[in-house]
């Protein structure tokens, strides 16, 4: 799980359900008012209760305070009572899996690598050994498992979109219950919750359903960039939600505004020297510079030899592009998207040499 901060997880929860600093200050205290920030109770006598009121939960300039982050500790059991009045499992606040051999996270580890290189084969017969060292009863481990196979099957063709939409759904409301009613733009979410929303906007966009794709991949991209995670999460999510867009917006060939989202991503990338995906921004500006050129971008030009200067010095540019994102993809081990890579070179510029 990312690394939160806890004010962001108490403001952005109580604005997804639309709910006031006055409204959950009732709801916490509702039976409770002796209940102070530091997770202690009231002595029980009048007048023996810590004079201090700025200590006290049941102060809305104290919830302020710690939505604003001017209160830097806040007791575990605060912490908990408070999540809980937002529909909150206890369980989904911390851990990932509940396991009884620490073995089985390096098994996770395993299973996620053979999705990401598209090693499907090993999948089911991994998920059938890490389901025998997980808890039962458990939401996150029931998500997981619900999600990492409908995922396998989807991407096998053994199901549709649209019930791998409804399964993926059911997974989010497994540890979020109220997901139907709230705003994804503003609602925290942890790793595998976030998993499950890539997931969702990938049916979306096999399920040729443009307008809810659009909605759902900004939606994703603002909640990112609320910045709740650490910076390594926040590279990577980011990066899942300019993705989508990109490629939701070459489909709907508004190439510059795709070129945008990837130079973003391609930038980040490099602030954080971190690989991700920066082949996908790659391949997708290749993809829309070459629709450009070939409605005309640089039809304006007066001179043909100058037209054709420009059109040879970007191709030239995007030829260089293709193979250092073919590369990348070959050192992060992704056979599927090597071979695209390849694929679109040999579309686009079949007389020259060959990637590999």
């Amino acid at each position: 799980m990312a690394i939160y901060r806890i004010a962001d997880m108490i403001r952005m929860r109580r604005k997804a359900l639309n709910w006031t600093q006055e409204e959950l200050i009732q709801l916490y205290n509702a039976g409770d008012e002796s209940r102070d920030i530091s997770g202690d109770r009231a002595r029980g006598q009048k007048g023996e209760k810590d004079s201090d009121q700025s200590n006290e939960i049941c102060s809305v300039q104290v919830l302020h305070r710690i939505e604003n982050g001017e209160v830097q500790k806040v007791k575990i059991n605060v912490y908990q009572d408070i999540m809980e009045k937002f529909g909150i499992l206890p369980e989904r606040m911390y851990a990932s899996l509940m396991v009884t051999d620490s073995k089985a996270l390096n098994l996770k580890i395993e299973i996620d690598t053979y999705f990401y290189t598209d090693h499907y084969e090993y999948v089911e017969k991994e998920l059938q050994k890490l389901e025998v060292m997980m808890i039962p009863g458990y939401a996150r481990n029931e998500q997981y498992l619900m999600e990492r196979r409908a995922t396998f099957a989807y991407m096998q063709r053994k199901i549709p979109p649209e019930e791998y939409l409804k399964i993926l759904w059911n997974a989010l409301r497994l540890t979020i219950p109220m997901i139907d009613e709230i705003d994804i733009s503003e609602w925290p979410f942890n790793e595998e919750e976030f998993n499950i929303l890539s997931g969702i906007g990938n049916a979306y966009h096999f399920m040729e359903e443009r307008e809810k794709e659009l909605e759902f991949f900004l939606k994703l991209k603002e909640n990112v960039e609320k910045e709740y995670m650490d910076t390594a999460h926040y590279v990577v999510w980011h990066m899942r939600a300019l993705s989508g867009l990109s490629q939701l917006m070459c489909r709907e060939r508004w190439h510059k505004k795709s070129i945008e989202y990837c130079k973003i991503g391609i930038e980040e990338c490099k602030e954080q020297r971190i690989l991700g995906k920066v082949y996908d921004f790659l391949y997708d500006i290749v993809w829309n510079k070459e629709q450009q050129i070939r409605e005309g971008i640089f039809d304006r030009v007066e001179s043909p030899e100058e037209r054709e200067a420009l059109i040879k010095e970007e191709r030239a540019f995007c030829k260089e592009m293709l193979a250092q994102a073919y590369n990348l993809s070959l050192a992060q081990g992704s056979i599927h998207d090597s071979e695209k890579i390849k694929m679109l070179y040999q579309e686009f510029y079949p007389k020259e040499a060959k990637l590999l």
